[in-house]
């Protein structure tokens, strides 16, 4: 995961997409003593008051308070948090929400194209940040899943900042810088989709998905070296040497994609992969399960 550098948050909730915003703080404590306080961004989502928002590594999302008018720490409950991608939805109390607005106009980030405008200061508009492009490895490294890399005018957001796109769509959140100020990573979207359907399924813990195939991250090509025994890759025919073209319908064109991919499975969902083997095309239903390591 992206190098973090923040252990305690404070949050300032969107009053209107289309307005100035309000704030208020909200503090996570950290998991360990001594951490530096930091800003974040918060959008409420819906009518029951849940808040999406980014617990950066160091923050321990389950204690988090956000002060009320009168200076009083007001606990949040957790509704769940991702460990892979560090979103986090909060619950904020009726009595702290009034004056804000419920943002509702979602896009889709896949179809940000490098030099696209986006928002990302709802009260700075003429200061238009530009999509640099899709990132799959930061400093060597594979990310979990794909981020997409914005450069804005005037510095860093603060993380968990709404990123609109010209048709004012939410299309992803503010992560963290990169190396420059004015370079930043941002979370896309689709990511808070994902995390939201394990809440409508009543789970509290985010648990990434498996189908049990080992590959080699330096092939150009996504090509399977492995299959384990008694898992859903092996029950569905999934064989050493297969290449995968496609996962539930999105082409991939290397390993990096396919750990994309891998994000979004669900468990106990049949999932279409595409795949060559040899000459030959074939489509595979594979049925993911939860991750050995979440279990």
């Amino acid at each position: 995961m992206l190098k973090t550098w923040f252990s305690v948050i404070s949050i300032t909730l969107l009053s209107s997409l289309f307005a100035l915003s309000q704030s208020k703080t909200l503090s996570f404590a950290s998991v360990s003593e001594g951490g530096q306080a930091y800003e974040a961004e918060g959008t409420l989502l819906d009518d029951k008051g849940t808040l999406v928002t980014i617990a950066l590594v160091g923050a321990n999302p389950e204690k988090a308070t956000v002060k009320n008018a009168k200076g009083e720490d007001v606990s949040l409950k957790l509704v769940i948090h991702d460990p892979v991608s560090r979103i986090t939805l909060l619950e904020l109390p009726e009595s702290e929400r009034k004056g804000l607005s419920i943002v509702t106009m979602m896009g889709d980030s896949t179809k940000l194209e490098p030099g696209d405008a986006v928002i990302t200061d709802v009260t700075k508009r003429d200061e238009v940040s530009r999509v640099v492009s899709h990132v799959k490895r930061h400093n060597g490294k594979i990310l979990p899943l794909t981020f997409v890399r914005i450069n804005h005018p005037v510095g860093l957001q603060n993380a968990g900042t709404p990123v609109l796109n010209s048709k004012d769509e939410l299309v992803a959140f503010v992560f963290q810088k990169d190396n420059s100020d004015k370079t930043m990573f941002a979370l896309p979207i689709e990511v808070l989709t994902n995390v939201k359907r394990f809440v409508k399924a009543g789970v509290s813990t985010f648990k990434p998905c498996w189908i049990g195939v080992s590959m080699d991250h330096l092939n150009d090509a996504p090509v399977i070296i492995g299959v384990r025994p008694a898992t859903p890759a092996r029950n569905a025919g999934v064989m050493k040497g297969d290449v995968v073209l496609a996962i539930d319908g999105i082409k991939v064109r290397d390993y990096p994609d396919v750990v994309n991919a891998f994000y979004f499975l669900q468990a106990g969902k049949p999932t279409e992969f595409k795949i060559l083997r040899g000459t030959q095309i074939m489509n595979l239903s594979v049925v993911p399960e939860v991750n050995p390591l979440y279990k």
